[in-house]
């Protein structure tokens, strides 16, 4: 049995990261942990900023719910 070599369109992995619907989709998921965010592209991807923590770590008891599900 051989093995399966997968080799990434570097460009295309690129355009994807820096895309408004990747900013979307972050600006999606940020949104459900606070309502004040911001997004902007950095050098090689799309990134968004959550502000509002209160002082009490409400902030991230939300990305605990909200944040990446566990398999």
């Amino acid at each position: 049995m051989s093995k399966t070599k997968i080799v990434l369109n570097r460009d295309g992995v690129r355009a994807l990261m820096q895309s408004p619907e990747m900013q979307a989709i972050l600006m999606e998921h940020a949104s459900k942990m606070s309502s004040e965010t911001e997004s902007y592209v950095a050098g090689t991807r799309a990134v968004v900023k959550v502000h509002g923590d209160n002082g009490k770590n409400e902030l991230l008891k939300k990305v605990g719910k909200y944040g990446r599900k566990n398999s």
